[in-house]
């Protein structure tokens, strides 16, 4: 299933609280101390490139997928874009991943696909590990990809 992030908005108001938009000012302790304690697992990775409509201008920036403990203690996944911008990194876009959160599952781990932290071509891969039934011994592999394009293919793992 290939998708675009525009056509599929996740409002996760409490993501995190109330705090300046910019974290360049903030110390990375009083960042993270600022997390909401509802965040479970957070990786980022991969790169993409954007032209701007001024001529010569182009945004760059990285994904970050972010699972998150919902109101009801299962979990809901999001993958944002993030902008590399003069003033620090800045939250772009985001889009809640369906394919996952429609299970009502609860998410055990999540991992990237590339841990070089060298990004060969746009895109990022991360594989998403769940569990359906809190009771179950093994959990489910999902994969998640995003394209050159910033198309996302989400799909349970055959291995």
């Amino acid at each position: 299933m290939i998708r675009t992030l525009s056509k599929v908005p996740l409002l996760l108001v409490w993501l995190v609280p109330a705090m300046p938009l910019t974290g360049s000012a903030q110390e990375p302790n009083d960042l993270a101390a600022a997390l909401s304690p509802r965040i479970l697992f957070v990786t980022s990775g991969g790169y993409w490139e954007k032209t701007g409509e001024e001529a010569g201008s182009q945004q760059r920036g990285y994904y970050r997928l972010i699972a998150v403990r919902g109101e009801d203690n299962r979990s809901l996944v999001e993958l944002q874009h993030i902008a590399l911008t003069a003033d620090g990194p800045q939250l772009l876009e985001r889009s809640g991943i369906e394919e996952i959160n429609s299970l009502g599952a609860y998410v055990t781990d999540i991992r990237p696909e590339d841990s070089t932290g060298a990004a060969a071509q746009q895109g990022f891969g991360a594989y998403i590990y769940l569990k359906t039934a809190p009771n179950a011994v093994e959990p489910e592999t999902w994969a998640l990809y995003v394209d050159q394009f910033g198309d996302i293919q989400v799909e349970q793992s055959s291995n």
